[in-house]
């Protein structure tokens, strides 16, 4: 590599930034662009082409975020067989470069910090190495989180690999992550409270020491506390708990910094959707530590974990792991038969969430009505209906879980219990997390019209019901055998394998991400498209929800920007049938197909691809009677 060299026929090197044992960074110009300035990355593979596509697949996820603390990915290339990660290019320094700043400022870049580590586990990713050397600040006092791992492999769960090694930063790794256990969004959090006590305090939260030390200080003693952080102490301490159920969460942190910068605004971003632009540039080379020896190996740049390729979706929410699952070697997520594990959850197909409600103890508060038709498959409601004509409705659904129980929760046999503490008036919710981590269930109670004197009365009745049934065992199993053409006995990552994905270009279509009991796949493409499938039940669909069109039998519904001003929503009929619970109702199953805007596509662009590609997704459903 050379000054002066085109790399990708656009981008003209100028100057060598750093450079370790899995690649180097330049900063660039970009010729398509006025010669803008650009940080560009050459990654190393040596020849295997199974590195560098993962590269390319671990570039496009991080280009998905868009958060102005988040050092932004803008392409990536193919030259000379070299892969070229191209990323904003930061004027500033890194943290560790630093002298130690008032508590005012240190707060506004941990606000600052925090509000893009909360942008990036928004796309389901973690960070892994958040420490003084992984954070840009610019000459006007803009903190940048940087350095993510797109030069080495996606590692799975377990921070101790095969060979033994500790992937991060000695002083900066989380207790849990130093004894080799599993990477969370807690963890990341950790590594913040340990990058802001070195802004304050000059030195890792267990001081100076030799690599080996620093980990064994971490999983043995507790942080040394800080003389400098002033009113800083508090949330700082919180965020380097021991525990990872113990730290607060970023929202949180985000909020009590910028309070304590006076500036209620720092940090805040844009809304989290999964949108084009995103992160990165260079620091000091992270560290690999050997627990075999004590040779210490210094690379470039931490390890990404990016949720989507070993975490599955919620509906309308979070991707999280499906079971039945198993994350590749490259961190894809492959689906799988079940390997046998019974669990609590059992077969999620298969599990009841109406076994969790009590229709006899909610009766005592009013008329009740259970409803197994309302929304998402994994959800179960009832209504009920006080004396004076308030009516509450109280939900129950099970979801495969990502984050740790936050504070304060309470412990009821198995299950821990976190009441939501915003106190709105019209709700009242509670979440519960299963042993293992890889379930949890929400718990609400709703007001739905007139008023209701204790929505949380409501809650907690459930709750009680709720902890008595998970602690007696496996989840019951559903009553009733569904239909063989319901949605209950399909995958909606299977409906739309083969040409509805041909129709969507540049699509990745073998790393979804899976929601429970695959009734819930997302997939994106190359231009930051997100295409996602959904099954719900709902009423029938009339004239005026939309443009509607028979495709195979189906009826098919294009509702335009019914769920967001940047997507458009096409509704394809698998069934229509009678409600179970004979009340004459006619209950619609539907699989939602949700096309989300990369860029600055119109929702008829949108819609006219998501139409295209509902077409073949009708030809895939059972026959329509």
């Amino acid at each position: 590599m050379h000054t002066g060299q085109i790399v990708g026929g656009r981008y003209r090197l100028e100057e060598p930034l750093g450079s370790g044992g899995h690649g180097e960074v330049w900063r660039a110009a970009d010729l398509n662009l006025h010669d803008r300035p650009v940080a560009v990355k050459r990654t190393r593979y040596d020849g295997d082409e199974d590195g560098a596509e993962r590269v390319r697949r671990e570039a496009k996820y991080l280009a998905r975020i868009n958060h102005p603390h988040v050092v932004a990915v803008h392409d990536v290339v193919d030259d000379g067989g070299d892969v070229w990660v191209v990323m904003e290019y930061v004027a500033g320094q890194p943290l560790s470069r630093s002298e130690r700043v008032p508590v005012e400022e240190a707060a506004r870049y941990g606000a600052q910090l925090a509000g893009g580590l909360e942008a990036v586990h928004a796309h389901r990713i973690l960070h892994r190495d958040v420490k003084p050397a992984n954070v840009l600040v610019t000459h006007d006092g803009f903190a940048k989180i940087a350095d993510f791992g797109i030069s080495r492999p996606v590692h799975d769960d377990e921070t101790v690999t095969a060979t033994g090694a500790l992937t991060g930063t000695p002083g900066y790794l989380a207790p849990e992550v130093a004894k080799g256990g599993r990477f969370t969004e807690a963890a990341d959090i950790w590594s913040l409270g340990a990058t802001l006590y070195y802004l304050l305090e000059g030195t890792t939260p267990f001081g100076d020491d030799n690599p080996h030390a620093l980990l064994w200080k971490t999983v043995s003693e507790e942080v040394r506390p800080p003389t400098r952080a002033g009113g800083m102490a508090p949330v700082v301490l919180r965020m380097l708990a021991k525990k990872p159920a113990d730290r607060p969460r970023l929202k949180q942190v985000r909020q009590e910094l910028a309070a304590l910068a006076g500036d209620p605004a720092a940090g805040v971003g844009p809304e989290p959707t999964r949108s084009l632009g995103s992160l990165r540039s260079i620091g000091r080379p992270g560290r690999v530590l050997t627990t075999a020896g004590v040779a210490v190996v210094l690379v470039v740049v931490l390890s990404l974990v990016a949720w989507s390729a070993q975490n599955r979706g919620q509906a309308q929410g979070d991707e999280l792991p499906v079971a039945g699952a198993s994350t590749d070697g490259d961190g894809s997520t492959t689906r799988r038969a079940d390997d046998g594990k019974v669990g609590i959850i059992g077969d999620p197909a298969t599990a009841d969430p109406c076994a969790l409600l009590d229709e006899e103890a909610l009766g005592a508060f009013g008329l009740t009505r259970l409803d197994t038709d309302n929304g998402e498959l994994n959800r179960c409601d009832i209504y009920v209906t006080h004396d004076d004509g308030g009516v509450a409705e109280v939900s129950v659904k099970i979801w495969q879980n990502t984050e740790e129980p936050t504070e304060p929760n309470r412990q009821v046999g198995k299950v821990t219990v976190v009441n939501d503490e915003s106190e709105l008036p019209d709700e009242c919710s509670r979440e519960l997390f299963l042993p293992g981590g890889d379930y949890n269930l929400s718990l609400d109670a709703e007001l739905q019209s007139g008023e209701v004197d204790d929505l949380c009365a409501l809650a907690d009745s459930t709750l009680n019901h709720a902890t008595g049934v998970l602690n007696d065992g496996q989840i019951p199993r559903r009553e009733r055998t569904p239909d063989p053409s319901s949605l209950y006995t399909q995958s909606a990552c299977d409906l739309l394998a083969g040409e509805p994905l041909e129709r969507l270009p540049g699509v990745d279509a073998t790393h979804p991400l899976v929601g429970f009991a695959e009734w819930d796949c997302r997939w994106y493409a190359e231009d930051g498209k997100e295409l996602r499938a959904l099954f719900q039940h709902r009423e029938p669909l009339t004239a005026d929800d939309g443009e509607h069109f028979l495709f195979s039998g189906h009826e098919t519904v294009d509702e335009g920007d019914s769920w967001s001003s940047t997507s458009c929503l096409v509704s394809v009929v698998n069934r229509e049938a009678l409600s179970v619970h004979g009340d004459g109702t006619t209950v619609a199953e539907l699989v939602r197909l949700e096309l989300r805007a990369g860029g600055d596509e119109s929702v008829d662009e949108l819609c006219d691809l998501l139409v295209d590609i509902a077409e073949p997704v009708a030809a895939a459903l059972p026959a329509a009677s």
